[in-house]
């Protein structure tokens, strides 16, 4: 469990899918226009960090590349804590 490889993270960003703990986000919808919170408030990633989710809807709405990245970001630092996660739950035998 010590190495992840995956285009998902990367694939669902583009179409506007960010992961959280407890599902999925789908930054497109119009309901995150004016919703000025960070993607997650519980997320470290520089994403979540620098950009709101509404910031990040007007970008995917303006095609704006950028987008595609910042959300990139945030998946694979989300996939990352979860692999993190994983091996330390089964290092602490907590499976």
């Amino acid at each position: 469990m010590d190495t992840f490889d995956s285009s998902y993270p990367t694939k669902a960003a583009r179409h506007g899918v960010l992961f959280l703990k407890e599902g999925v986000l789908k930054i497109t919808r119009t309901s995150y226009r004016d919703d000025f919170s960070p993607i997650d408030p519980n997320c470290s990633c520089h994403t979540c960090q620098t950009t709101s989710r509404a910031y990040l809807h007007h970008l995917f709405k303006a095609k704006e590349f950028t987008a595609h990245t910042l959300a990139s970001i945030h998946n694979l630092h989300t996939m990352n804590q979860r692999m993190k996660d994983f091996r330390n739950n089964i290092l602490a035998n907590n499976i």
